[in-house]
């Protein structure tokens, strides 16, 4: 049996007896277009618009136009079964852009054919998307990594993971053959969807890297990026080319490190001190007051709870006593003037063409219309203080280091520094 769907305009209309389908365990709230458009406004706006029309916030980053996907002659010339298969596959495979992520090993068929649905409504057509019977309801599973699995890839990158062929090979896949700079800035090139890859390096660990390229909804199954279902080999040399990645500032950064914060990095710190100087909320630091940690704390700036596992040691002293060098990718501070002389601050936690997410001083979340603007900032500024090198003492400073390093996912260690 095929299951037959036609759009006309707003309305949703089943043209097909589905007592004995799956679908009938939806109920009227959540038909395939209603899901398609929350997959397509989470996963596909930022590069596509909200409406389709190839104007989302990331578009303007690509050496590639987003495809109008409202575009009714666009469409006219795309059989559902081509539009399953490239967001099913990615662009590569259809030999279209790369840019366009593979969404096979993230997404179950359901919610692909709830895309294609809501494609297809976005370009306004009185078009049939019939769908087979038998399709998958439920998301791939991915295995997750092992402990023995990082230790043999810790194993490999300490024999291979620093010579050329495998930083080239994981470059080409990079730039070329995955979609990575469709969210990723790297130096100049790339979207903004994502955080910045050009400080790989210093940021994080290589086994981190490792991992979450390899399957990232184990460690966050919310999270925008796909799954890329890529081979150990393919993880392993974009690792060793993500990991080769030093700071345009390399040399003030190595100063950093091996003058200004050799003390803070020599001395042992202790991390249950650490913990109080995190959590007292009458203390000079009060981290707690803007930041997670296993389900205690602030929304304001990033979770720690796991930091341990994903950042180098340089990496968290650096956003202790110079925040202001990385903003985290979805904490950046914006400054708006609304059209009626209102100035709002806040982190901007999204964007689209209808306006800004924000999280305000209140840690209170607010949409701010774009037709209510009258001109916005992004700043390059931490909501974090800056001055924590004054108001703490090396010794905990070296304290709260050390707490931070022992937010890690249990059983795992990554010692490769």
């Amino acid at each position: 049996m095929i299951l037959g769907f036609l759009i006309f305009s707003d309305v949703f209309v089943l043209a097909a007896d589905i007592s004995t389908s799956p679908v009938k365990l939806m109920n009227s709230k959540e038909s395939f277009l209603e899901i398609g458009k929350l997959l397509f406004r989470k996963f596909c706006a930022h590069c596509h618009g909200r409406q389709g029309d190839g104007d989302g916030f990331n578009a303007k980053f690509l050496d590639k136009d987003p495809v109008e996907l409202s575009s009714p002659e666009f469409l006219a010339k795309r059989s559902n079964e081509k539009l399953f298969r490239v967001i099913s596959e990615g662009g590569a495979r259809v030999k279209k852009s790369h840019l366009m992520p593979v969404f096979g090993h993230t997404l179950s068929e359901m919610e692909i054919w709830a895309l294609v649905v809501y494609i297809r409504h976005l370009g306004g057509a009185h078009v049939s998307v019939s769908i087979p019977e038998n399709i998958n309801f439920k998301r791939p599973i991915r295995p997750a990594l092992t402990l023995p699995d990082i230790i043999s890839f810790t194993s490999w990158f300490i024999e291979e993971g620093k010579k050329k062929e495998q930083r080239d090979k994981g470059k080409l896949l990079v730039m070329n053959k995955k979609s990575c700079l469709g969210c990723h800035q790297l130096n100049e090139e790339g979207g903004r969807v994502g955080p910045n890859l050009s400080r790989s390096s210093f940021n994080y660990k290589p086994e981190w890297i490792y991992a979450w390229i390899s399957n990232p909804q184990t460690f966050r199954p919310d999270t925008k990026m796909p799954n890329l279902g890529l081979e150990s080999d393919e993880a392993r040399a974009i690792t060793a080319f993500l990991a080769s990645l030093r700071p345009e500032e390399e040399d003030a950064v190595r100063n950093k490190t091996s003058i200004d914060w050799k003390q803070y990095l020599s001395i042992k710190g202790n991390s249950v001190r650490g913990k109080k100087i995190f959590n007292d909320t009458k203390g000079t630091a009060n981290c707690a007051k803007c930041h997670l940690v296993k389900g205690q704390g602030g929304s304001i700036g990033p979770e720690l709870s796991i930091v341990g596992t994903s950042r180098t040691r340089e990496f968290l002293l650096e956003s202790i006593l110079d925040p202001n060098a990385v903003i985290t990718s979805g904490y950046e501070t914006i400054l708006i003037l609304t059209k009626d002389r209102k100035l709002i601050t806040g982190i901007k936690k999204g964007e689209d063409e209808t306006g800004f997410e924000i999280v305000d001083k209140n840690g209170k979340d607010r949409h701010i219309p774009r037709n209510k603007i009258k001109k916005f900032k992004v700043q390059k500024v931490s909501t974090m203080p800056e001055n924590f090198k004054d108001l703490l003492k090396t010794q905990e400073i070296a304290d709260l280091l050390a707490y931070l390093n022992k937010q890690i996912l249990p059983n795992v260690t990554f010692s490769i520094q």
